[in-house]
């Protein structure tokens, strides 16, 4: 059991370092409070780590991995161009749970069909014990997500809040466009 706690943590630990989720988080953290997007992200980890080692195999027969690379892609550039367009600089008045629901919704649809869902899935697999592996990846994420939200939150909040839209934006529709690109095997 030890083992596949190991496998689980460090194998999701290294695959999420600097993945979408976490730079998703290091945006939203620029403009929610901290807690709300780290219980968001986790959230939707929860959610999909536990698809992933629960009814993993049952989501890659149904819903064709490219649909779910191409519409997530799509969605991340939506929501890009969303924000450069629509986006405020002024300071967001921070009641209600805008920052969770938020931070849910994106990451939900980001890691869908990712390599840490498809990892803990092999993993679980591999080793048979479906809820310490969810245990060790969740730790991985969590540790992950709180450096994302830790430096978005403290550090780049400093900066003009024109350009964190901008920079948001633009990492949005560069995360859109390589989920795509890599999809369409124009990168490998």
């Amino acid at each position: 059991m030890i083992a596949a706690a190991t496998a689980a943590f460090l194998t999701v630990l290294v695959a999420e370092f600097g993945d979408k989720s976490q730079l998703v988080c290091l945006a939203m953290a620029c403009r929610y409070p901290p807690l709300q997007v780290l219980a968001g992200a986790m959230t939707a980890m929860a959610v999909v780590l536990g698809l992933a080692v629960g009814v993993g195999s049952l989501i890659a027969e149904t819903i064709p991995h490219s649909l779910v690379a191409v519409g997530s892609g799509l969605f991340f550039i939506t929501i890009g161009v969303y924000t450069f367009i629509f986006g405020k600089e002024d300071t967001i008045e921070n009641t209600g749970k805008t920052g969770y629901f938020q931070t849910l919704g994106v990451i939900l649809l980001a890691e869908l069909g990712d390599k840490t869902q498809l990892a803990a899935m092999f993993i679980a697999a591999s080793f048979g014990y479906p809820l310490v592996v969810f245990a060790g990846a969740m730790l991985a994420m969590l540790v992950n997500q709180l450096l994302a939200v830790y430096v978005g939150s403290r550090f780049i909040t400093r900066f003009n809040p024109l350009y964190i839209r901008i920079g948001s934006a633009a990492l949005f529709v560069f995360i859109g466009l390589l989920m795509i690109i890599f999809e369409a095997g124009l990168i490998s």
